[in-house]
């Protein structure tokens, strides 16, 4: 498309909440990846004060507005990718009609909301609030679903890796600060991480509540009830989720081939990795797919092997997608007059 017939195609404006986060940042750049239609992405802050704030941007410096009850008037979406306590006191008193997508992990009773894939169009919700899965949910969901379309799955235990950068970019820093410690003997860092996660595995205090929600929303996703257990720690990686994962299933399973194959068809979803490639949640950072490390079949369960990155195909990519999903069936992309 030409610079012309881009400026000449409908748009709108768009909110970006909390564009410096991590979670900010990818949203921002699948924005730019899939040229969605934004005539104007307008940016705000949560937690900076009544002030607004000036943070970079692509080598510029970008005003970053605070978000107020009115904020989001001007604007037909706004992904909000602050934290969860933060964005449910603003949805509580928002008064704008914008489409809000929340990555932030709120639960008020809403369904979860992700976009319908081209096999099967599902009209989206109508309303001004979506609610985002857990990227784990979202991914174990998709485990199931494919594993299902060879042999019923009837239930699932899945071990969790946690990287720190769930807890925000400052904790990345004390990772690299706390690794920095142990070579030198200097003592370590653990304000944000609040224990040694460098070279480390432990089980934080939100543990339960983190495997509470993982399971909840892949009953959700999946629209009914299996035995499903989840285990999860953290881990000194820096970002991407390790998951290993045990489906029981309801017949016997059929060879390994024929399962892996299955996940090989889902070329968006899912990377069969060469098990003489030694790969994990390092490669898997800024990819969509999730990557298959091992897989193999007996008796009567599907084990997996699986490193995911929680920011992009579970996390912005889901937001965005939606987003264009949510343009096209309320018209939002139509010229005036072409409805008629």
């Amino acid at each position: 498309m030409t610079k012309a017939a881009h400026a000449a195609a409908p748009s709108f404006p768009v909110a970006l909440v909390e564009p410096t986060t991590l979670l900010g940042r990818d949203v921002r750049a699948v924005l730019t990846e899939r040229a969605f239609p934004a005539s104007r992405v307008h940016l705000f802050h949560q937690a900076g004060g009544p002030g607004g704030v000036l943070a970079a941007e692509d080598d510029e410096v970008a005003f970053i507005a605070p978000l107020t009850v009115d904020a989001l008037e001007t604007c037909r979406i706004a992904f909000l990718c602050g934290r969860a306590d933060e964005t449910a006191r603003f949805l509580a008193t928002r008064t704008d009609g914008a489409l809000a997508i929340d990555l932030s992990g709120v639960r008020n009773g809403q369904p979860l909301v992700v976009p319908s894939e081209e096999r099967g169009p599902r009209p989206l919700p109508a309303g001004s609030l979506f609610l985002t899965p857990h990227p784990v949910a979202f991914v174990l969901a998709e485990v199931v679903r494919t594993v299902d379309a060879v042999v019923p799955v009837v239930g699932m235990t899945a071990a969790v890796d946690r990287p720190v950068s769930e807890l925000g970019k400052a904790a990345l820093d004390e990772l690299f600060q706390q690794a920095l410690a142990l070579a030198t003997f200097r003592p370590m860092p653990k304000e944000v991480l609040g224990a040694q996660v460098a070279f480390n595995s432990h089980v934080p205090a939100d543990s339960r509540a983190f495997e509470a929600r993982v399971a909840e929303d892949t009953a959700a996703l999946l629209a009914r009830e299996i035995p499903l257990t989840i285990l999860s720690a953290r881990v000194g990686v820096f970002h991407g989720h390790l998951l290993r994962v045990e489906l029981r299933l309801g017949a016997d399973a059929p060879p390994s081939g024929d399962v892996l194959a299955r996940f090989r068809e889902q070329k968006a979803a899912f990377e069969i990795v060469d098990p003489e490639n030694l790969s994990g949640p390092v490669e898997s950072a800024g990819r969509d797919e999730t990557l298959v490390l091992r897989g193999e079949a007996e008796g009567r369960r599907v084990t997996l092997t699986l490193a995911a990155d929680h920011l992009r195909r579970a996390g912005a990519l889901l937001a965005v997608r939606v987003a264009e999903q949510a343009a096209r069936e309320r018209g939002w992309l139509e010229r005036e007059g072409d409805a008629g």
